[in-house]
């Protein structure tokens, strides 16, 4: 047996010591982390005792909360989408270096309320052994809220994770890119605006559906900063009625200039 099998098999104790014979509510993202710990939570207890919950917000990438459901279909598990409040809320609004702190905070308070009213026994969160507390201030909010992280008290860092969804039969799902909330492409010290966030939902489907599969727009009020690999810079750079249509586009979402990040997706700073 390999240690990630091992590793595997004690997520599965993890959640079922978790469930207490009322079954979990999985925070679901749609995401590579949270995919496997709803898979293993079927896997572990069986679909009808588990409720998979998606918050939806105007910070939600496009397309997200579909591709959530279309998963959680596949498992057979009651899937619930919940709008949640963050972009009411002034702290929020401020975006402080600590605005996913704020976040976390208001979406895992409601989740709590919710496991209440479903008759669950705990919110299970797809923190993995490969997240940062010092660079995810979020990470707060699940102590504060006693939010359980199966995958990290299973040592499953995230190369793992990825092995276990593709093992499971997920292969696409398992090289699935990160898509973190729309407020990260705002500077932190800017306020955040629903016209700019929808402003960079529209931007960034809009590269997507030119073939620009990895890609950040990091919006600058009125400069936008594409962050893309070296693929998608091959393709800006080197096609010159693609950059045409970029700039119409971009121009049209109400930036007045365009620019590219030389550095590639990974390497170049969120600021």
């Amino acid at each position: 047996m390999d240690s990630v099998t091992e590793k595997e098999m004690s997520l599965q104790q993890i959640i079922r010591n978790a469930a207490n014979d009322r079954g979990v509510l999985v925070a679901f993202s749609g995401g590579v982390d949270s995919s496997l710990l709803l898979w293993e939570a079927v896997q572990s207890l069986g679909p009808q005792m588990v409720t998979a919950v998606t918050a939806s917000a105007p910070t939600s990438p496009a397309g997200e909360v579909e591709s959530a459901r279309r998963f959680a279909e596949r498992l057979g598990v009651e899937h619930l989408v919940v709008e949640t409040d963050e972009c009411a809320d002034e702290r929020f609004l401020e975006n402080p270096p600590d605005r996913c702190y704020v976040c976390k905070l208001l979406r895992y308070r409601s989740l709590k309320l919710l496991t209440q009213t479903l008759g669950r026994s705990v919110v299970l969160d797809g923190t993995q052994a490969d997240d940062d507390p010092t660079d995810r201030p979020g990470m707060r909010a699940l102590d504060e809220e006693r939010v359980t992280s199966p995958l990290v008290q299973a040592g499953l860092n995230k190369g793992e994770v990825r092995l276990l969804l593709e093992r499971a039969g997920f292969a696409d799902h398992a090289k699935k890119a990160a898509q973190p909330c729309l407020a990260t492409r705002i500077p932190h010290g800017t306020r955040i605006t629903l016209e700019a966030l929808q402003r960079v939902r529209d931007g960034e489907s809009f590269l997507r559906d030119l073939g620009i599969e990895t890609v950040r727009l990091r919006d600058h009020q009125s400069i936008a900063r594409i962050v893309t690999s070296a693929a998608g810079l091959e393709m800006i750079l080197g096609d010159r009625g693609l950059r045409d249509e970029v700039l119409r586009r971009l121009r049209e979402l109400g930036y007045q200039h365009v620019t590219i990040d030389l550095e590639e997706y990974g390497r170049a700073k969120v600021g």
